[in-house]
């Protein structure tokens, strides 16, 4: 990757080159905190959103799906974006596309809308995100680089821990819609800033060709594989759609592969991954991403459908966990210095497995703080993660390989976020589905227990005044309504014991990195 043309900063630096440098480090940090911040504010709106548009969980996932698979693929372009147009002009043209899907989603009328608008903004930060930081990159020497980076990972890790505090305070103010709204005063700002202090395009920068054609195969593969994936439930795992959609993402997945081992300039170069410390290094990044961005989907949307918590309530219990997770960025990076990376990073899944295992035996009676604990335990463990994964993988690649190892370790974590959040609302969806026609099957008149509910239930409304006949469909409808949060509750027990299990499996991944003599 080609570092940006900006001032000098090797030698004694004047004030004028002091000033310019932490405008930039203030539109760079703003703006990355803001984007970031986007991915996970509209998670607390969801069921505000489910009953706006009448969609369920399968449906209601893909604000989040959108937005990561859409960051996920623009990342691959934001390198050869910046080398081609200037900083500044890609900067300020993806805030004002940024802006735009903002707006579209603020304002939409039907639920295809809200997803398109979310799709625009992960697609923004993809190309913004790696941007700003190479940005802060240029404009201080290579000694000051580590902290740097540690300042832009603080910024990236504590805005999606925060964004849900954000979304909760702009519901309770005003409607979901302004979840959409929160980021735009910082994108206004960060353009004019950025117009004035982010270099144009170096004239003298190595052009290369992008691998367009591989490009689209990825797009193409995120595409149909997730809208296979969370349109299973809705129209049936054997229908036509589905099993097209499935077989398209995976064809495109295979002739992405091939593709990649004979182009000459590659976006996803796959000749790495014979190695295998570098290839469990991206399956472990992979699993960074899904339990990370799962969770921060997971635990919002439990708390208000099983707990009954406003969203202003449900983003304040994660609050704690987000402020832990950031001020844990450093720390990690310096156990990974000291430590085995592969044991740090173990370290890491093992706290969020044994946190995420003890939700598990949540329910809607379980305390505000017992809850914000158990959060907090998992996002220390989270914060742990990010500097031993890139450190190992980093360290499993060739030198002359580290910029491509670094943007392929960063590719397979949001991959791995947008496949998580899919995977588990598909997973609460089906057990869902399975616990309603179970528990449906126990309702009899047989059942003492229901004919004593029901009895109550017409007394009650008998009471008030109401005839026999509106007496007994009120009461089924209330024993409809009971069993199915009760089914919901169920659901979301077992998808917080899968994902346990998921981020212990990620343990033992973590420990095959385990060099002793390269780590000595």
């Amino acid at each position: 990757m080609t570092a940006p043309a900006l001032p000098d900063t090797s030698g004694a630096s004047t004030s004028s080159e002091i000033i310019h440098r932490w405008l930039v480090v203030t539109v760079s940090l703003s703006s990355s905190l803001a984007l970031s911040l986007s991915g996970t504010i509209t998670n607390v709106a969801v069921p505000d959103i489910m009953g706006s548009f009448g969609v369920g969980q399968d449906q209601a996932q893909w604000m989040a799906t959108a937005f990561f698979a859409a960051m996920t693929a623009a990342m691959l372009l934001s390198d050869w974006l910046t080398r081609a147009f200037g900083m500044r002009s890609v900067f300020i043209i993806m805030m004002v596309l940024f802006f735009a899907g903002s707006v579209a989603g603020g304002t939409a009328q039907t639920y295809g809308i809200v997803v398109l608008g979310r799709a625009v903004q992960g697609f923004a930060a993809g190309v913004i995100l790696p941007l700003t930081m190479m940005a802060m990159f240029g404009v201080f020497p290579p000694q000051r680089r580590a902290m740097v980076a540690g300042l832009f990972g603080i910024s990236f890790i504590m805005g999606p821990g925060l964004g849900p505090w954000f979304g909760g305070m702009a519901i309770d103010a005003f409607d979901w819609r302004f979840t959409f709204y929160v980021a735009l005063p910082v994108a206004f700002v960060s353009i004019m800033l950025a117009s004035a202090v982010f270099p144009g395009r170096d004239r003298n920068a190595t052009k290369s060709r992008l691998d367009w054609f591989g490009f689209l195969l990825v797009a193409l593969f995120l595409t149909a594989m997730l809208t296979g994936l969370s349109n299973g439930q809705l129209k049936g795992w054997s229908s036509d759609f589905v099993v097209g959609a499935l077989c398209l993402g995976l064809g495109s997945f295979i002739g992405f592969i091939f593709w990649e081992l004979i182009v000459a300039d590659p976006i996803f170069d796959i000749r790495l991954l014979r190695n295998p410390k570098f290839a469990f290094a991206c399956l472990a990044s992979f699993l960074v991403g899904a339990t990370m961005f799962g969770s921060f989907y997971l635990q919002p949307v439990f708390v208000q459908i099983v707990q009954n918590y406003t969203p202003l309530r449900a983003g304040l219990v994660l609050v704690p966990g987000g402020l832990a997770m950031g001020l844990m960025l450093p720390l990690g990076g310096r156990l990974a210095d000291r430590y085995p990376p592969s044991l740090v990073l173990a370290s890491g899944f093992l706290l969020f497995a044994v946190s995420t295992w003890i939700m598990g035996f949540t329910d809607a009676n379980t305390a505000f703080w017992t809850f914000a604990l158990l959060v907090l335990v998992g996002r220390l463990g989270q914060g742990l993660l990010f500097p031993p994964v890139t450190k190992a993988g980093l360290a499993a690649a060739p030198p002359e390989k580290m910029g491509t190892a670094n943007g392929m370790l960063n590719f397979t974590r949001q991959m791995g976020g947008a496949f998580g959040i899919n995977l588990l609302a598909i997973y609460i969806e089906r057990r869902t589905a399975y616990f309603s026609e179970l528990l449906a099957t126990t309702q009899t008149e047989a059942n003492s227990a229901t004919q004593g509910l029901l009895a109550t239930v017409r007394g009650m409304l008998g009471t008030a005044g109401l005839p026999n006949v509106t007496e007994g469909l009120v009461a089924k409808l209330y024993l409809g309504r009971i069993i199915a949060g009760q089914a919901t509750a169920l659901a979301f027990r077992d998808t917080f014991i899968a994902f346990a299990l998921v981020s212990f499996f990620a343990v033992l991944v973590s420990l095959a990195l385990w060099s002793p003599s390269r780590d000595r």
